[in-house]
């Protein structure tokens, strides 16, 4: 899939208000001025020359602001990659007509991506966190529909290498929508993200310092802080993030190396549980920036990482976390304040939009116990552990529960549900409770989009699902009339970042 360069809306600071026909209004002003410079007096003279000129400034940025508004045109649908259902057909209609297509010996599990819900989780997004600007954390799901569809919205995009960084470039977004938010970098991808125009990335070690001094010395760079993590399902304070000791040690070492500090950045886990979490680490956050500004540097960027709930059964809503956030940003970040707020948003935005479809290419039924007949049913899918449920390895509580096409008044039994590969690790649900299937039955798995398609395998030799990317009209036509100040983006001051003018102007 090729797209024109930068088909994506940038700079439109431009007065939205243009009269029903201008070139009527300047032949206007042109016959009152024409008329009137042959008057014989000196001052009408001047008077029809001023709104000559006038005229013309103004008639000029007209057409500019056409131009800009007719490049600022969405792609269609069929350029992202993505299928319009028409006629008010629904993602859910979508899905049932696909699975009555096939035949029974022609079943393959399937994923339906409804980038309708992305669409309506970044609306969630602005109405709960106005002040900060999302950029998806393309690790998290790296369809090109997903990345087009945010890209649409104006949303920027935390790249962890350079093949992310060229896939979303190449999709045609910008540069200055990218932040390189890998702590831990090659030089080679350091090199080839400054040749590529993105000059904006995080550290947290010296050696990273080092690297970026001789790679890229007029980067922008963000530090990582270590945080309270303890809350995640998923935890990186192991890994990436410098102590408040180690950030005093790397802002003298940035000094001493010339380079610019612009930011500070942090990351409470994936699946976080606790919302004080944020609050907590915006508070130390607000400390590192005192330091940097104490050795002189001009701090503009906070980025308050990933971690939001994108489930629609969360216990934990996304408005919850948000509602704690935000008096912290407003108390140690204040509107007014320079300092621009982004974030890392992954499992928010795509976890609920997908939908699995897994067929059952095996059954096999254990007798627990002969005296009452109690069975339990062993059932075999093409997918599992080595392709879309690789979360499962990682944390083995994450729970993803299938859902039967039966009906729900039929006879419930004990089941396990295995994936198709020799590994006896290969088991998604070592429990659950199912109506009794066939082999050649579905089994429906929803809030499929976070750290799935983006981490598949072909372990045996099993494909991954193939996936079909829709939108509804009535979605389709919400990308289309969001109000321009979410989709038009400005350039921030010193941070090399761009980010929608709702969040710039909430920031001011």
């Amino acid at each position: 899939m090729c797209h024109p360069p930068h088909p994506y809306p940038t700079h439109d600071l431009s007065n939205p208000i243009i009269p029903p026909n201008p070139n009527i209004v300047l032949a206007g002003y042109f016959v009152f001025s024409l008329t009137s410079f042959f008057h014989v007096s000196l001052f009408p003279r001047c008077v029809s020359l001023l709104i000559f000129c006038v005229t013309m400034i103004w008639y000029t940025s007209r057409k500019k602001t056409a131009k800009n508004k007719e490049e600022m045109k969405l792609p269609s649908p069929a350029e992202l990659g993505i299928r319009l259902l028409e006629n008010g057909i629904t993602s859910p209609d979508f899905l049932k007509t696909k699975m009555e297509e096939f035949n029974l010996d022609e079943r393959d599990a399937f994923i339906v991506a409804d980038m309708g819900d992305i669409v309506h989780k970044h609306l969630r997004w602005h109405e709960a966190l106005p002040r900060v600007a999302p950029f998806y954390a393309v690790k998290c799901n790296d369809r090109p529909a997903v990345i087009s569809t945010l890209a649409c919205l104006g949303a920027g995009f935390d790249c962890a290498s350079k093949n992310e960084i060229n896939m979303v470039l190449q999709l045609g977004v910008p540069a200055e929508r990218i932040i390189f938010a890998n702590p831990c970098k090659q030089s080679s991808d350091i090199r080839e993200a400054a040749a590529h125009g993105v000059h904006t990335m995080t550290f947290d070690c010296e050696d990273e310092l080092v690297k970026i001094s001789q790679f890229n010395p007029t980067a922008r760079l963000v530090l990582r802080i270590a945080v309270d993590d303890s809350s995640a399902m998923f935890k990186f304070g192991n890994k990436f993030g410098a102590s408040l000791e180690d950030s005093k040690r790397l802002l003298h070492m940035a000094k001493h190396l010339g380079l610019d500090i612009i930011g500070v950045s942090f990351h409470v886990g994936s699946g976080s549980k606790e919302p004080q979490a944020y609050v907590k680490a915006i508070y130390n956050s607000h400390d590192v920036f005192h330091l940097a500004k104490k050795l002189g540097f001009s701090m503009k960027l906070l980025d308050i990482g990933g971690g939001f709930p994108g489930c629609n059964g969360d216990e934990l809503k996304f408005e919850e976390f948000a509602a704690e956030l935000k008096p912290a940003l407003d108390l140690k970040f204040p509107r007014g304040s320079g300092v621009s707020i982004i974030a890392e948003p992954g499992t928010f935005y795509v976890m609920s939009a997908f939908t699995l479809v897994a067929t059952i290419t095996t059954k096999k039924v254990q007798i627990k116990d002969s005296s009452d007949d109690k069975r339990m049913m062993k059932y075999y899918l093409d997918d599992g552990l080595y392709g879309s449920f690789s979360t499962h390895l990682y944390d083995p509580e994450f729970v993803m529960k299938p859902i039967s096409l039966k009906g729900a008044d039929e006879p419930m039994f004990e089941s396990i549900c295995m994936g198709p590969t020799d590994d006896q690790k290969d088991c998604i649900m070592s429990t659950c409770f199912l109506p009794e299937q066939s082999s050649g039955d579905w089994l429906l798995f929803k809030d499929m989009g976070a750290y799935t398609v983006s981490v598949c395998t072909r372990f045996g030799g099993f494909p991954p699902p193939h996936c079909e990317d829709v939108i509804g009209q009535d979605d389709w036509q919400t990308l289309q009339t969001l109000p321009e100040a979410m989709r038009t983006l400005v350039p921030v001051d010193a941070t090399g970042l761009s980010v929608p003018l709702s969040c710039w102007a909430h920031n001011s």
